[in-house]
């Protein structure tokens, strides 16, 4: 990315980004000076911000008209200059105590974490849930709901509960899962559903004739598991917090029908949100995107980071709101929030991430 040569230039840069946040409107050279307090001339101030012009950091309608952040610009301010800005105690103890009071039980922990990011920042929290299949689990268990209808729970090694509704195509009574929730209790924690399902087929063929039985049923359920959460990449769980909604379609950025289709086409285009939490969760580190609907331009931002669990990739979470968001707050929030769910995960207790 783009880079800032100067002190000068990283001064002007983020007075430009800051007031255009506050108000809405292209700044112009003079109100920089007056309103940041900074000791330039006129036309020093109006050479620095050609500067970043040249840059491709600001941009103006015309030759007379106040200058307004890029696409680029927004991203290198989000992530470059605020990196190392961390949150108040106070902020990052609630953080924690709200994380660590968190139900794991399926689905309540995301949306948790989407509606303690809404009311951290007041905009729309989103979170990307792991895929289960991936990950270490500690318990796989099986419960006969209904006739062809079994219901997979499954305990991961960080203690994550996931239940899993399956459709068989064979009829198993309990006590015919009971056998195979006793061989399941053999394996040694932590095992993956993948790793599961290939020791199965490995050792097909080579048990009596009862045993045989019994290792068929535990692949046909424990590949039917397997299928269940190895979902396509379109189709993996995102998490928005309603009331972070609201909010949003409230901001006056979305005011006008053109951007208010923007925003709901980009709350529809979830495979393009799963597509960039994905590339986020790969980055390792605090994302932002400008745009995240596909749509140019959408007037929105979306400002994400990894979380991991058990040292692995895990999911993504962040928050949805309009291009002019207050970066200076969200982005240490979005950061140390998916530090603290990283290590809940990790069993690191009250331990300060920072610290």
């Amino acid at each position: 990315m783009v880079g800032l040569d100067n002190e000068r230039q990283k001064r002007i840069f983020e007075a430009v980004v800051l007031d255009f946040i506050r108000t809405g409107e292209p700044v112009a050279s003079g109100a920089l000076a007056e309103r940041y307090g900074l000791d330039l001339s006129p036309a020093s101030i109006r050479k620095v911000l050609h500067e970043l012009e040249a840059l491709g950091l600001l941009q103006q309608a015309h030759s007379s008209a106040g200058r307004t952040p890029t696409e680029e610009g927004f991203k290198l301010y989000a992530e470059d200059i605020l990196e190392a800005r961390s949150l108040p105690q106070k902020v990052r103890e609630q953080i924690r105590k709200e994380i660590a009071s968190a139900d794991f039980a399926e689905g309540s922990l995301w949306s948790f974490c989407s509606r303690m990011l809404s009311n951290l920042t007041s905009q729309m929290g989103v979170v990307m849930a792991p895929e289960l299949s991936a990950m270490g689990l500690r318990k796989l268990h099986f419960v006969r709901i209904g006739p062809k209808q079994v219901l997979a729970v499954l305990l991961s090694q960080n203690g994550l509960i996931h239940n899993r509704l399956l459709s068989t195509p064979a009829d198993f009574s309990q006590e015919d899962l009971n056998q195979v929730n006793l061989f399941l209790e053999e394996r040694t924690p932590p095992f993956t559903l993948g790793a599961l399902r290939d020791e199965l087929i490995a050792g097909m063929g080579g048990h009596r004739s009862e045993f045989e039985a019994l290792y068929q049923r535990t692949l046909l359920l424990a590949s039917e598991t397997y299928e269940a959460e190895s979902s396509p990449d379109g189709e993996r769980e995102i998490y928005m917090d309603e009331e972070g909604r609201v909010r949003l379609l409230a901001h006056p950025d979305f005011k006008d029908a053109e951007a208010m289709r923007s925003l709901y086409r980009a709350f529809e285009n979830k495979r393009r949100l799963v597509g960039l939490l994905n590339e986020i969760t790969g980055a390792g580190r605090v994302r932002v995107v400008i745009s995240p609907s596909g749509d140019d331009p959408d007037g929105l931002a979306l400002v994400a980071s990894p979380y991991f669990t058990d040292g692995e990739r895990g999911g993504a979470l962040g928050i949805l709101g309009p291009r002019r968001l207050n970066y200076p707050e969200i982005v240490p929030v979005v950061g140390y929030a998916a530090r603290v769910l990283s290590g809940a995960f990790h069993k690191l207790g009250t331990k300060d991430p920072e610290g």
